[in-house]
């Protein structure tokens, strides 16, 4: 890497101002907008068919889609705003790993967006916990950034009752079958008097295969919620697309 890529990557970390800049490329913007013209463009928003339970992109309606048939059934309905490519993916990754915080607000307004479009009437908000050990590593949970930011901006409560009671080897790392597997016991309610009777909307960033959010809302469900819901920025498509 360059000086000059060196400074640019330093200026952008420590002096980026998401008010004047687009948060894709950088560029300067003199309007409202959070992305310029061209990045605008490319933006993989997820408004055509989708599967009317998982909210994933498809290329024909379905009530079921291939990724979540018979499969993320404690789950009462999930919706995404993006479908997972760049740049949205890009930025999330920047969000997750990369101390983004900034990008919290613009995320969170999608999230807003499809709280009210679905009208999930929530008693609670929710999130993906972390253990302490990978909380105090990364610095902070994304997903726990973005469900207090929704809770704000909604005005639904935030409640903080799931947590991570042991380590699982990266999600990311395996392959779908590994993922249900890899999250058996891995959560816990610690407030089962709270979401008792309670739909609760579960935050999160992206949507993979639903592993995570299907084992917390197996929990949340075995606790007594009435309704689990899952929302997050962005999904993966099916990959057969149907």
């Amino acid at each position: 890497m360059g000086l000059k890529d060196t400074l640019t990557k330093f200026f952008n970390r420590y002096f980026f101002n998401s008010d004047w800049r687009c948060l894709n490329c950088g560029c300067e913007i003199f309007d409202k907008n959070k992305f310029c013209d061209a990045c605008e463009k490319t933006l993989p928003y997820n408004d055509g068919y989708i599967c009317a339970h998982c909210g994933r992109k498809v290329i024909a309606p379905e009530n079921y889609c291939s990724t979540c048939k018979g499969i993320l059934t404690a789950l009462d309905g999930c919706r995404s705003y993006f479908n997972y490519e760049k740049p949205i993916s890009t930025l999330i990754k920047r969000l997750k790993y990369g101390n983004a915080r900034y990008l919290t607000e613009y995320f969170t307004d999608t999230l807003s967006v499809l709280y009210a479009k679905n009208y999930y009437n929530a008693d609670y908000i929710t999130f993906v916990p972390m253990t302490e050990k990978a909380k105090r590593r990364r610095g902070y949970n994304q997903s726990e950034l973005l469900a207090k930011s929704l809770s704000e901006k909604i005005g639904v409560p935030t409640l903080d009752c799931l947590v991570k009671v042991k380590e699982t080897k990266r999600q990311v790392t395996l392959r779908r079958s590994e993922r249900f597997k890899n999250l058996i016991e891995a959560f816990r309610v610690t407030d089962k008097k709270a979401v008792k009777g309670k739909t609760v909307v579960i935050v999160d960033d992206v949507t993979t295969t639903g592993a995570t959010a299907q084992a917390l809302a197996e929990r949340l469900k075995k606790a007594g919620a009435l309704k689990v819901y899952l929302l997050t920025v962005a999904s993966r498509p099916p990959i057969d697309k149907y």
